[in-house]
């Protein structure tokens, strides 16, 4: 229950909610066969969070890594899946503004969860992504590449301006 500020009724208001399911043809309004190429994986699932009060969005992803080529390094093209998942979340986050990034592993429910703190957008770059995710990956010998994961990005917009004019 959350107390309106006009007037001092109680409201049922909740955080504005929207979800997408994506099919990989819709995405992002790009032909199946250019997010094919552009993309190493697949957005099963997209859903966005706003929490106004705060100055706070989130996204959170459900995706799936596109299958490895027969002459493909492993450790290769997973650097370059998390580095198109990393510029796919924060392609439309202004550099001032902080991120956050959680990935989870949906079906080793044993795997803990890959976080990284909140972050100036400029900060946030694939090799942090990289490193974090590469220590579960080195204590997990279940990790694998064709585990869905879900990832959530977490979006505080920082105030702009310059104080108080006289």
């Amino acid at each position: 229950m959350i107390l309106n500020r006009t007037r001092a009724i109680p409201t049922t208001e909740a955080p504005s909610v929207s979800r997408k399911d994506i099919a990989p043809s819709t995405s992002r309004n790009i032909p199946a066969s250019e997010t094919a190429k552009q993309l190493p994986f697949r957005v099963l699932d997209e859903t966005f969070k706003s929490f106004p009060k705060f100055n706070t969005t989130g996204r959170s992803l459900l995706i799936k890594f596109n299958s490895l080529g027969e002459e493909q390094d492993p450790t290769t093209y997973l650097k370059e899946c998390i580095t198109a998942l990393t510029n796919y979340l924060v392609d439309k986050v202004p550099g001032r503004d902080l991120v956050g990034l959680r990935i989870h592993n949906t079906e080793n429910e044993q795997d803990k969860v890959v976080g990284i703190s909140l972050r100036r957008r400029d900060q946030l770059k694939a090799d942090v992504v990289w490193s974090a995710l590469g220590k579960v990956i080195q204590s997990n010998a279940r990790f694998a590449l064709t585990d869905r994961l879900e990832v959530h990005l977490h979006h505080v917009r920082m105030p702009a301006g310059n104080g108080k004019k006289a």
